[in-house]
């Protein structure tokens, strides 16, 4: 029986086996199946995952890069900037680099003009200044900078079809695409603007590029305010020399004085006998060299002197011709040409011989010595007279003068201040093809004003006196209305903002009256007015409105309070109390 069972159980799985075998087979080959397929795709989404890695770290290390180059150019480009000696030489320097550093096509820059309230634009080698006023509107890309000046903000233009402003192609050339206006700050004070242009495309400055770019104009803010500064040092500077050199020359000059003197009546009184020695020529020879001497250091003496004098009717076309005399000799030496075009008839100005003098001869020397290496040496001295305006041209063929800024700017410092005090103005004027030149113009005298000017005084106040006053005052709309009502009074004003350049003002040159406000930076007024009473006629403390207790105890021997903003019946009243105490002056020919 069990036999019998084994054979049926063996029967059955003989049977049943090939039927297992194959139901396993599919299963299995589904099993390879699935592991062939799915490791490769697990393979492949690992590699995109890692080339992924790869590139972002890569496309990062390339940004960080280029960021790292920038900020390098950017940190080497600040270096230059604070080391030029020019806003010409920035100008250049900037746009030479920030085409490669943020892409742009153009730079341009404005620089604010605090005398004429106006942005100059600086342009390439051979183009005039463009000056661009801040009170009228102003079109073009010009609105952008005056706008940003104004808000004191950065102002970005990704689109000018979509601008405010209306930029227009002028001229012919192709308006930018892209405009970014950014102010150039120093000490809070707004130096001038920066313009970045993008000529080809609409571009959206990033937020990087607007911090750069504001960065790069702070830097230009300061280097600006630096050339300012280095300026005003070195006017001192000229100023300190040129004193030592006067008090030299007045030490020579009164050890020649006398036996000049001596020579020149010595020979007047042996010419009256010559005759019977038969040495005429001779004598007259010796008495003429006397003469000349003695005019030289009576010239030497004008120089030097502290102009501690009235002004008075000067003859600037008698001036003009004995400093070419003067000069005349070492420049024909030296193969120099002159070409005197001034008018023979004579024209006078109202100031103080001595510092004309001096204006002019540093005019003429600095024309002399920009000839030194020029081909051809001639200087040209023109006069003319337009709405009783007298304008002096001394031309020189040489080499523009802005190649030599420092100098220039030491030339033109001192100058500037001596011709603003007798009511007139100096310029230098570059053009390409033309030689370069200096302008000083001066208002003019008629024989009518020269004659009434030793009248009697009228009954308000002597205009005809020719006095001087010195304002010191910070505020400009307050400075400008003071030296106004002292100009149309007949005083000439030499007006400053800081109370120090005030103190070494009075040092150089005498001064009727002195202006002083009671909030000018520098020295403080109570120091101010001690160390300047010697010097000046009078000194009036400029206050906030009327204060009765500082009227008490400042006012008496020769000091004074008026109250701002100044009234003209004030003012008056204060001019006729100060008659008595100044000299009038002796007007005449010189």
């Amino acid at each position: 029986m069990v036999r019998g069972a084994a054979t049926d159980s063996l029967s059955y799985l003989r049977r049943v086996a090939p039927l297992t075998v194959g139901l396993v087979r599919p299963v299995k080959a589904a099993a390879l199946f699935s592991g062939e397929v799915l490791q490769p795709l697990a393979l492949a989404a690992g590699l995109t995952v890692l080339c992924a890695v790869c590139f972002f770290v890569w496309t990062r290390e390339r940004r960080m890069q280029r960021q790292r180059e920038r900020l390098r150019k950017t940190y080497h480009l600040s270096e230059e900037i604070l080391g030029a000696s020019s806003p010409e030489a920035i100008h250049k320097r900037i746009s030479n680099s920030l085409v490669s550093i943020l892409g742009v096509s153009q730079v341009h820059l404005y620089v604010y003009n605090r005398a004429a309230k106006t942005l100059d634009a600086l342009t390439g080698e051979g183009e005039e200044t463009v000056s661009i006023s801040l009170s009228a509107a102003a079109g073009g890309t010009y609105a952008g900078a005056v706008a940003c000046y104004h808000y004191r903000t950065l102002l970005a233009i990704p689109d000018i079809d979509r601008s405010p402003f209306p930029i227009s192609s002028g001229g012919g050339e192709k308006a930018p695409k892209s405009l970014l206006f950014v102010p150039m700050l120093a000490q809070s004070e707004v130096v001038g603007i920066l313009e970045l242009d993008h000529a080809e495309r609409a571009h959206d400055f990033t937020p990087d590029e607007q911090t750069l770019a504001q960065h790069l104009a702070n830097q230009i803010g300061v280097a600006i305010r630096l050339l300012d500064q280095r300026s005003v040092q070195e006017q001192l500077y000229r100023t300190e020399k040129l004193a030592a050199v006067g008090r030299l020359i007045s030490g020579v000059v009164n050890e020649l004085q006398a036996p000049l003197s001596s020579i020149s009546d010595l020979a007047r009184r042996v010419l009256d006998k010559a005759h019977a020695w038969g040495a005429e020529r001779e004598v007259a020879i010796i008495a003429a060299e006397a003469e000349r001497a003695a005019a030289t250091v009576q010239r030497l003496v004008s120089f030097a002197a502290n102009e501690q004098m009235e002004a008075r009717a000067v003859s600037i076309t008698a001036l003009l011709h004995n400093l070419l005399e003067f000069r005349g000799g070492d420049w024909r030496a030296s193969g120099i040409r002159v070409r005197d075009l001034t008018t023979s008839e004579p024209l006078f100005v109202m100031g103080l011989q001595g510092q004309l003098e001096q204006v002019f001869l540093n005019l003429l020397v600095h024309a002399e010595q920009s000839l030194a290496d020029a081909p051809q040496k001639v200087i040209t001295v023109r006069t003319s007279i337009l709405a009783r305006r007298l304008l002096v041209e001394i031309s020189f063929s040489a080499a523009p003068v802005s190649e030599k800024p420092a100098e220039a700017a030491g030339v033109l410092g001192i100058t500037r201040s001596v011709i603003a005090g007798h009511g007139g103005e100096v310029r230098l004027i570059e053009k390409h093809g033309a030689d370069p030149r200096f302008e000083v113009e001066l208002p003019t005298t008629t024989p009518k004003e020269r004659i009434s000017a030793g009248a009697a005084p009228g009954p308000e106040y002597d205009s005809s006196r020719g006095s001087t006053a010195l304002v010191i005052e910070a505020d400009e709309n307050a400075q400008r209305q003071l030296l106004s009502l002292l100009s149309a009074r007949g005083y000439r004003v030499v007006p400053v903002s800081n109370a120090d350049t005030g103190l070494e003002m009075s040092n150089r040159m005498r001064f009727d009256a002195a202006f002083c406000s009671d909030r000018a930076p520098g020295l403080n007024w109570v120091e101010l007015s001690e160390r300047m009473m010697h010097r000046v006629g009078a000194f009036i403390l400029l206050s906030d409105g009327y204060r009765a207790d500082l009227a008490a105890d400042f006012e008496g021997d020769g000091c004074y309070v008026l109250a701002k903003p100044v009234q003209e019946t004030d003012l008056d009243r204060l001019l006729r109390d100060l008659e008595p105490t100044i000299p009038i002056a002796h007007n005449g020919a010189a």
